[in-house]
Formats: structure tokens, C-alpha cells, sequence
């Protein structure tokens, strides 16, 4: 299976990592999960109605759409803020740090025993992050004006492109399947089957570290 795979890239100072993060994945989230699918008999089932709700962020001139469900954005949450933390660290003035985050749809396909199921990542979204150190007012005020306006061109763009996807997991004829496609912890929302990862290196000015950190998040 091939996967649709995707970048984005980002500039910004720390204070404005997790709104960027938040008003990427949440779209990405927006047009990847449906209302409760509600199973009548074998290949039948009906979907619920998906409750939408709009987020004006704090520090940049944007709002976003995203689901309305408080579990869903909990979780988003968690792994954006865990991303955040470690990638400003210890970041001075003149000083880089990059990292890539990535939400990644999959979906399971059962084994024969004694083997495991397999899992299949059928999309990928990542976003590549350069946090920097403003060294004065002025230039602290020129990034606060231009994330908003790449912010929204980069959101237009998922649009575009999630609209044009060639292939997406069929919804299973039994019941008992459903979880290999859909989450189904969450109240009311079956959103597909998704997974944060992240990696993260330091750059000062005179070298590159070494040093990366990945780590894999929320894989079921």
C-alpha cells in the first residue's frame, strides 16, 4: 500500500509551537473522523452527526475548526504539549532547535495465529519545526505577524489535499471489525485509526549535535 505522505514546515518561537501544532492537526482530524457509526445488522450500520466547534487561538490572528469532543482534544493535547516541551528545552538567543511531528492514519489487518496483525499506515501528515529565539522587540513582532498569514495558507492547503485522497479504509460490514479502522474510546466520535510520533535535534550555531530523540506515541 502506498502512503500519502506530506510536509509541512514552520519557523516560530517557542510561544506559538503548540496553536501551530493544534490548528494543523485538528483540521487534519476535522475531515478524518466521523459520528458514531451505529451498527443495525451485518453491513448495515448508520453514522452520527459530527458536532464542529470553532478555537480562536491566544498568540496568533487564526481560528480554527475543529471536532467537538473534549477526549479527542485531550489527547491531542497531551502529545502536542509533551512535543512542545521538549523541543524548546534549553533555547537561546541565536540558537535552533529543530524537530518533526507526525500524525499518521493506519488501519489493522488481521493474522493468521500464531501471527500478530499487521498495521498499515495509509497517510501521513508531518510537520517540521525550527524553534528559534527572537534577539529583539522588533523582530518578536515581525514573527507574531507572519505566522497567522502562513498559518492559514498552510491550512488552506490540507484542505486541498485531504479532499483529493484516492483511498481511504472501508468501514467494516461486522461490528467486531471496527476497531481494526476506527478509534472507539472516544464518546460519540469514530475517528480513524491514528498515531503521534516525534523526533527532535539541536542545532547552535557553530555545530550540529548529534543528538535526536525519537519517540512513538498512542500507537493503538
Amino acid at each position: 500500500m502506498n502512503v500519502r505522505a506530506y510536509t509541512l514546515d514552520f519557523t516560530v518561537e517557542s510561544q506559538h509551537v503548540k496553536e501551530v501544532l493544534s490548528s494543523v492537526f485538528h483540521t487534519i482530524l476535522l475531515h478524518r473522523t466521523f459520528g458514531k457509526i451505529t451498527y443495525k445488522k451485518e453491513s448495515t450500520y448508520s453514522i452520527g452527526s459530527l458536532g464542529v466547534c470553532d478555537n480562536d487561538c491566544n498568540k496568533i490572528d487564526f481560528t480554527y475548526c475543529s471536532v467537538n469532543n473534549l477526549e479527542l482534544a485531550a489527547d491531542l493535547d497531551k502529545h502536542v504539549s509533551q512535543f512542545h516541551s521538549e523541543l524548546r528545552g534549553s533555547v537561546n538567543a541565536g540558537q535552533t532547535r529543530n524537530g518533526t511531528i507526525a500524525l499518521e492514519f493506519f488501519e489493522k489487518k488481521k493474522a493468521r495465529w500464531p501471527f500478530a496483525a499487521e498495521f498499515f499506515t495509509w497517510e501521513s501528515w508531518e510537520v517540521r519545526v525550527e524553534l528559534v529565539s527572537a534577539t529583539s522587540t522588533p523582530e518578536q513582532q515581525r514573527r507574531q505577524e507572519v505566522i497567522g498569514t502562513e498559518l492559514a495558507e498552510k491550512v488552506f492547503y490540507i484542505t486541498q489535499m485531504i479532499n483529493k485522497s484516492d483511498y481511504l479504509p472501508k468501514t467494516p460490514d461486522i461490528p467486531n471489525d471496527i476497531g481494526n479502522v476506527y478509534h472507539t474510546k472516544y464518546t460519540d466520535i469514530h475517528p480513524f485509526l491514528f498515531r503521534v510520533r516525534y523526533s527532535l535535534t539541536t542545532k547552535p550555531d557553530t555545530q550540529t549535535v548529534g543528538k535526536s530523540v525519537r519517540k512513538l506515541l498512542d500507537y493503538t
